[in-house]
């Protein structure tokens, strides 16, 4: 059930970036293909492209879609500015 890639906005995008040039460990919070929303810490590796849409892979082996990153650290994603954590199920 995997929906269209939405590109993220550029300042957030460089944000991640930045956590891979300089390979720091963030703790961040995605929602799945189900919209359940999960959190996970790693180290930033590197951004790959597949199938038209930009992955986030972590020292960990976890893929985060760019898109479906919530909250990276203390700093929400472009779009899930109202996003209540309260209500996982509240996309």
């Amino acid at each position: 059930m995997e929906s269209d890639y939405k590109p993220v906005a550029n300042h957030f995008r460089q944000a991640v970036e930045s956590l891979v040039a300089e390979r720091k460990k963030a703790t961040l919070n995605y929602v799945t293909d189900l919209r359940e929303l999960l959190t996970t810490t790693g180290l930033a590796r590197e951004i790959v492209s597949r199938g038209g849409a930009d992955y986030l892979t972590l020292s960990t082996g976890e893929e985060i879609r760019l898109d479906r990153i919530v909250r990276l650290d203390n700093t929400l994603a472009p779009g899930y500015e109202s996003y209540d954590f309260g209500n996982s199920c509240a996309l």
